[in-house]
């Protein structure tokens, strides 16, 4: 606990993580808000449910290196500033749109979503030391967790118990609040030593400079997680329901949930924790033993709770691995790049496991997704290592620090 409170210590941290804790929890229920606001406000199919989903994924996907050059450029405030004011007219007109401009806005309010993930951990990049920043990415990937939990859990709640357009507007509340605290607490996203003198603009920071070969295989290594766990998700659903079980699937879920929790606790007490490319196999590697469970929800229980206490530290080490390799004036388009890779890894795992349970059954499902980002992995250390390697210039060269960490 005290390299928690040394993180935590530090001028303006606490407030980050709290105010990062309810964006998340906010931004983390959009999909399911937006599945509710089809199926049950406008009365349409999962099939055009799924078509606003898959517009606001992509919207998120583009919109979040975009959001991290222009955090970059200007600052955290106005992205934020703009972004809030986006979501206030999406979410307060949402429940009255009808359905094809529902669509369209999603894929607008996609490409200006709240940056609240990528915001904490470009924080933490810029103030936090390198011996204190596996502590502070696994605290970012607790609170994550914590938001996964409670974020799409309350969106339903809502919109079951009182109407779609309640959980809509009041999504829009607190995405708006928490979005605004972000915005007055205006966290610096550039390193104090490398700021511009007053009057002067920042220097641009090429393509070239900043996606070097070396954050290929991290962004390969956090979409493996991604699918990983996303994918596993959905096959604990399937798994049992096919045994007449689906009864327990919230509480599995709420399992893996404080596992992955316990996990990121470990993880941040280590000084010098195993690569990034190595957890993120290894999620995927015990993912395959919850095929040989799925017949009870016990079994399932034990079975999961290994690749679920995994899973916060990969995407930990994953975090702390693209913010050090990101050089300063261009840290924003960075993590805007691992956050698209997030967001690749949870659209492709739940389609790839909901295929493989249509065409083959659950059980296999838990084999494919596993061994998929197993394999994912794999090639990202193969990356890693040979990359490792090669020679780099003085601007591109990573701190000796995350060479340790990731070797």
């Amino acid at each position: 606990m005290k390299n928690y409170r040394k993180v935590l210590g530090r001028p303006g941290i606490g407030s980050l993580m709290l105010l990062g804790l309810f964006s998340k929890i906010a931004v983390v229920a959009f999909p399911v808000v937006l599945n509710l606001a089809v199926l049950l406000g406008l009365g349409r199919g999962f099939g055009a449910a799924g078509l606003v989903i898959t517009a606001w994924t992509v919207g998120v996907g583009i919109g979040g290196p975009v959001q991290g050059r222009m955090m970059d450029r200007y600052g955290a405030r106005p992205v934020l500033l703009i972004s809030v004011l986006a979501q206030m007219l999406f979410w307060g007109f949402g429940p009255v749109m009808p359905y094809e401009v529902l669509v369209v806005s999603a894929v607008g309010v996609g490409l200006l979503n709240l940056p609240g993930f990528a915001l904490v951990r470009l924080r933490l990049a810029v103030a936090i030391p390198e011996e204190d920043r596996n502590t502070a990415f696994a605290l970012d990937a607790m609170t994550s967790n914590i938001s996964y939990m409670v974020g799409p859990a309350l969106g339903v709640t809502v919109a079951t118990s009182v109407s779609s357009a309640a959980s809509m507007r009041g999504l829009g509340v607190i995405v708006s609040l928490a979005g605004l605290g972000l915005a007055l607490l205006n966290p610096t996203v550039r390193a104090t030593t490398s700021e511009p003198a007053a009057g002067t603009r920042p220097s641009r920071t090429t393509f070239r400079a900043w996606f070097t070969p070396a954050l290929l295989p991290v962004l390969a290594a956090t979409t493996a997680t991604t699918l990983a766990t996303a994918g596993y998700e959905s096959a604990i659903v399937g798994g049992l329901r096919h045994s007449g079980q689906v009864e327990f699937a919230g509480l599995v879920l709420t399992v893996c949930g404080f596992c992955s929790l316990i996990g990121a606790l470990v993880y941040g007490t280590f000084k010098r924790p195993p690569g990034f490319a190595v957890i993120a196999g290894l999620v995927g590697l015990t993912t395959v033993v919850g095929g040989f469970a799925t017949g009870d929800w016990r079994l399932l229980c034990l079975a999961m709770a290994l690749p679920a206490a995994l899973c916060s530290p990969a995407f930990a080490s994953t975090g702390s691995a693209a913010s050090s390799l990101a050089p300063d004036g261009a840290r924003g388009v960075v993590m805007g790049c691992y956050s698209a890779a997030l967001t690749v890894g949870n659209s492709i795992g739940p389609a790839l496991s909901g295929a493989v349970q249509d065409s083959a059954g659950p059980r296999w499902a838990f084999v494919v997704i596993g061994l998929t980002g197993a394999a994912l992995s794999a090639l990202a250390l193969t990356g890693h290592q040979w990359l490792g390697r090669r020679p780099t210039t003085a601007a591109q060269e990573p701190d000796q620090a995350l060479a340790d960490a990731t070797a």
